[in-house]
């Protein structure tokens, strides 16, 4: 935030860079720690008993990432890991490669070009000095072995300083780094592979270094990422120790199936698995190399694994994300997610603030006291410009005595509210002994009067209007927060059921392109099945969902049986939902009046497992009744299955029937809104007549005192909550049936009572013939009967 005079004003500062300080930072910094060690144990690799090209390849490398200073000292690094090999002049001349390349990286400029310089300087002067070196001191002669292998030698030095690049920007981050590409992984492997390889005769009390070292590595990589890289990874690791020491061809097979032991039991937990290690560890020591260094093989083993114990698990955790490109993926893609949450959330968010905010200032009281004593002045102005304005009495009754020609005119006005319409014998006795126009008065006062009548009688619809378009704006604003909570609920993408759910379905040899399984905001699997049109064969609704439900363990059934097909990529998709604890089946009779019924009706699955039943009864009967009830019916299945709150849904049908044109345009809503899972019902009954549910011998009466919507600009909802049990019916009936015995609901009940029958078709014709008998075999009104008998599933 900015304040006044806050701003600082701007200065030239003259700072000398301190490159010492900064250097010497870097040079003893944590990051350098691993590249010094690889710098020492990979000169100490040797790849047919005489080549030993990983430490000049890798100390090429680090020079285009490190400073002059770091390079010296890396240099000798390398010079003392050739030296700790004792290998004479054969670590003589790789001495003297190195100590060329230092002053070679001195001296060249620094860009992108100078590790390709120096390799290309590396591969001359190390094929010369190899080749000088087999003539002058090892072989003593010229031999075209000796030739071949130094070209070697130096072909691996250009291979592996290219392979060592990419792991160098990792190896050297001053970040913490959270993704690895391919290549950096690939380079690291390696490189950990050489530094286990290089220890081949770094030993303490008879305690291998190496093999603690590798023991480690391949534990960790087993754990973390299961029996196939444990293996692969062993089989590497004993492949390179093999290549230094002859001795020990079988660190192959020792570190391959450790490897893969530690991977089988990852499952089991952490101790179980290192139990298994070093048992498998030792068995194979046994057979191999014998019991005589059994102390040898348990401090080889047990250390790797108290330190493996020691490291918490959310660390291996992280290090599993950062090797497995899977997680990765799945890592950035619930990133994107959240993202796109948050930025659908707070763009719903300030269309919420907005929408919510005009429907407030729709709201606002506008009744304003000044605006209508400001009313009232001008209406007193033009009764006086148009009567009194060519008067000769004008300065005598407005000059002298204007507070009391102003109260005259008041009362005047208050006689015209009052009675709607006077004559000159009305005009008050104040203004009757002065005024010498009253006839003009009297009638020039009414017309103003009824003008200003008029505009409020237009004012105070517009009033209304607003107070309308307030409420439908209210609704929309309910609806986005609704929304704004939704997506703000976590939807749960299950990657792991997916691949079990494609698993079975192939198994089955059920086909499919693609699968989707989410766990919805309700905590329900919702599984999406993508495969190629089967041209309307219904195979879809075969074996699918019988495999699916076996795969997650809860029943699971078709949500339409409609196919549904994308037609940019041809693609047919169905989805399963979780089957619901309970079903619901509903009849209707009905019999009208005239030929239009002006009764109107909806049943069936609104999703999620909610199932609405609704019956609306237009005024009076014919095509004027049933446009009315159709509107409703018809909104509130709109309203209803876009999501819509059953508040904001019955309000805005109520908006919309109010601005209609008509004087008596008004309707009844009489909705039962049912949870499949739970059989918790809740109805809303606006104007209806009695709703009924029958348990058993019990029946219950569900009243409504409201009136229809389309009445009144607002109204007052009420709902009944009422735990359904297994075969109950619920009763939902029109006025006409109602209204065709004098006790109402009481020949309902008893009907009811009387007749015993678990069809609702049965129930539904039943009701609607007694209402036909009450009305003497006659149709009275337009009758509508629905009933809605609920069970549990088995």
């Amino acid at each position: 935030m900015m304040y006044k005079g806050a701003a600082v004003p701007y200065k030239r500062v003259n700072r000398e860079f301190k490159f010492g300080e900064k250097e010497k930072l870097k040079l003893f910094g944590y990051q350098y720690l691993l590249l010094y060690i690889s710098m020492f144990f990979l000169p100490r690799v040797f790849v047919f008993k005489s080549l030993m090209p990983f430490g000049i390849a890798f100390f090429l490398a680090a020079c285009g990432f490190i400073s002059k200073k770091n390079m010296f000292v890396s240099g000798l690094i390398t010079i003392l890991g050739y030296i700790s090999t004792f290998k004479g002049y054969v670590a003589y001349y790789h001495v003297l490669t190195i100590l060329f390349l230092m002053i070679i990286a001195f001296l060249l400029k620094e860009n992108k070009n100078k590790i390709f310089k120096m390799s290309i300087f590396a591969f001359i002067f190390n094929l010369i000095n190899s080749i000088f070196f087999h003539i002058k001191f090892l072989s003593k002669g010229f031999l075209t072995y000796d030739v071949v292998l130094s070209l070697l030698e130096s072909m691996m030095i250009l291979a592996s300083c290219y392979i060592f690049t990419y792991g160098m920007p990792a190896l050297l981050s001053n970040r913490k780094r959270k993704v690895f590409s391919k290549e950096e992984l690939i380079c690291i492997g390696i490189l950990i592979a050489g530094i286990v390889s290089g220890m081949w005769d770094v030993n303490y009390y008879g305690i291998s270094l190496k093999n603690m070292f590798a023991f480690f590595v391949v534990l960790v990589t087993g754990y973390v990422k299961g029996a196939d890289m444990g293996c692969a990874i062993g089989a590497i690791l004993g492949f390179m120790i093999s290549i230094c020491d002859t001795k020990m061809p079988v660190a192959v097979g020792i570190y391959a199936i450790c490897g893969l032991i530690s991977g089988i039991f990852k499952e089991v937990g952490k101790i179980i698995t290192c139990i298994a290690f070093i048992t498998s560890t030792a068995l194979l020591y046994f057979y191999t190399i014998g019991l005589t260094d059994i102390n040898m093989i348990f401090l080889d083993t047990i250390i790797p694994i108290i330190i493996f114990l020691m490291i918490p698990q959310r660390a291996y955790d992280k290090f599993s994300i950062l090797l497995d490109g899977e997680k990765q993926e799945l890592q950035l893609q619930k990133s994107y997610i959240e993202r796109i949450k948050d930025i659908t959330g707070l763009k719903l968010n300030n269309i919420f603030n907005t929408v919510s905010s005009l429907s407030k200032i729709l709201e606002e009281n506008v009744n304003n006291e000044l605006s209508k004593k400001s009313e009232i002045n001008e209406l007193v102005e033009k009764l006086a410009d148009k009567v009194c304005i060519n008067c000769e009495r004008r300065n005598s009754c407005w000059d002298k005595e204007l507070y009391y020609t102003y109260d005259s005119f008041i009362e005047l006005l208050r006689y015209i509210e009052k009675k709607g319409m006077i004559s000159s014998a009305d005009i008050p006795e104040s203004l009757k002994k002065k005024c010498r126009r009253p006839n003009e008065l009297s009638k020039q006062a009414n017309h103003l009067f009824e003008i200003l009548r008029l505009n409020n009688r237009w004012r105070k619809k517009i009033t209304n209007s607003r107070k309308i378009v307030a409420e439908q704006t209210k609704g929309i604003s309910q609806l986005l927060k609704n929304m704004i909570d939704e997506v703000a609920t976590t939807v749960e993408f299950k990657n792991e059921i997916e691949n079990e759910i494609e698993v079975a379905l192939d198994r089955k040899g059920l086909e499919f392109e693609d699968v989707l399984a989410i766990k919805n905001s309700r905590n329900k699997f919702e599984v999406t099945v993508y495969r190629k049109p089967c041209s309307g064969k219904q195979l879809c609704s075969r074996e699918y969902a019988a495999v699916i439900s076996k795969t997650l363990g809860v029943n699971m059934e078709r949500e339409s049986n409609k196919c549904t097909i994308d037609k940019n990529c041809f693609m047919c998709q169905f989805r399963f939902v979780e089957s619901v604890n309970y079903n619901i089946i509903t009849a209707v009779s009905k019999a009208s009046k005239e030929n239009i019924s002006g009764d109107n009706y909806t049943f069936g699955n609104i999703g999620q497992g909610r199932y609405m039943i609704a019956l609306s009864d237009g005024m009076g009967s014919g095509a004027s009744a049933s446009n009315e009830s159709k509107t409703t019916i018809s909104l509130l299945e709109k309203f209803m299955e876009a999501g819509f709150e059953r508040n904001a849904a019955i309000k805005a049908i109520n908006s919309v029937l109010v601005l209609r044109s008509c004087d008596e345009c008004f309707s009844t809503i009489d909705m039962g809104l049912i949870d499949l899972y739970s059989g918790v019902a809740e109805f809303v009954k606006i104007g209806s007549a009695p709703a009924f549910i029958k348990s058993n011998f019990n029946v219950d009466v569900i009243n409504s005192m409201s009136l229809p919507v389309g009445i009144l600009d607002d109204i007052d909802i009420e709902s009944q909550i009422i735990q359904l049990r297994n075969g109950d019916m619920i009763i939902t009936v029109s006025d006409g049936v109602i209204d065709s015995n004098p006790e109402k609901e009481k020949w309902i009940k008893r009907a009811l009572n009387e007749f015993d029958s678990g069809n609702p078709k049965d129930v539904a014709d039943y009701l609607l013939y007694k209402a036909k008998e009450n009305y003497g075999n006659k149709i009275g009104d337009d009758m509508t009967v629905m009933v809605s008998k609920i069970w549990k599933n088995i």
